[in-house]
């Protein structure tokens, strides 16, 4: 029996071609903080959200922001900083990237890493819940990174188009749940989680998404995000 799964040796094959992940210090940093501020938490590991997401999105995401020419990143679901360094990189010498996080600690390591990576003059760490900080930021952002929203359609869905520029790019992770949801085939009891509504709130806020004549969406599932060009006309 293979010791792994064909996706997982093709992840390896693709990444291997890139050379190393240059923040995989950090995304090991946050697999490893994440299981020991779940023992502070109520809600365990999935209350600190400290999920960094694979280098091959990134990878996917990096390309997608030089091909814009973004200069200006907004991040909600900031964790310890992975993604924010993968955009800082992109955005060049200029552009700036902030990114918000509800957690002290969070905000700290944010912080650390990005001088740590010669990112500190590129990177801010906003602390606060989106819902509180969103009102308080102007827009235009070329992208906007959505790495918190977790099943249900965010409270903040509309405030994003309004921070957007037209012809700028939401990016919302997690769509993993989208592929769950559907099949109903799921490695974990998501109901535990987000309710025993969890997968047609799911899909509910995917047809919302679509359906919103402001974007161009596409959904990817491998590696799973959906991108949404905002229209200039809409």
């Amino acid at each position: 029996m293979p010791d792994k799964s064909e996706p997982a040796r093709l992840d390896d094959f693709l990444l291997g071609l890139h050379g190393a992940d240059p923040f995989a210090e950090v995304s090991d940093a946050s697999e490893a903080h994440r299981v020991e501020h779940a023992s502070t938490l109520a809600g365990g590991e999935q209350e600190c959200g400290a999920y960094p997401s694979s280098a091959l999105k990134m990878r996917l995401l990096a390309a997608t922001g030089r091909a814009t020419g973004a200069k200006r990143v907004l991040e909600i679901g900031g964790g310890l900083g992975y993604s924010a360094l993968w955009f800082a990189e992109i955005v060049g010498e200029g552009g700036r990237v902030e990114t918000i996080d509800r957690f002290a600690e969070h905000i700290e390591a944010i912080r650390r890493y990005a001088e740590r990576f010669g990112m500190g003059d590129r990177i801010t760490a906003l602390a606060g819940e989106a819902d509180d900080v969103l009102p308080t930021l102007d827009g235009a952002y070329d992208i906007v990174h959505d790495d918190g929203w977790f099943g249900a359609q965010p409270s903040y869905y509309d405030r994003l188009a309004g921070l957007l520029r037209p012809g700028g790019l939401l990016v919302l992770s997690n769509w993993f749940l989208l592929e769950h949801a559907v099949t109903g085939q799921s490695p974990v009891d998501w109901s535990e989680v987000l309710g025993p509504t969890w997968a047609e709130d799911v899909k509910s806020y995917a047809r919302r998404l679509a359906a919103d004549e402001r974007y161009d969406v596409s959904f990817v599932q491998n590696p799973a995000v959906a991108l949404a060009y905002r229209r200039p006309d809409a």
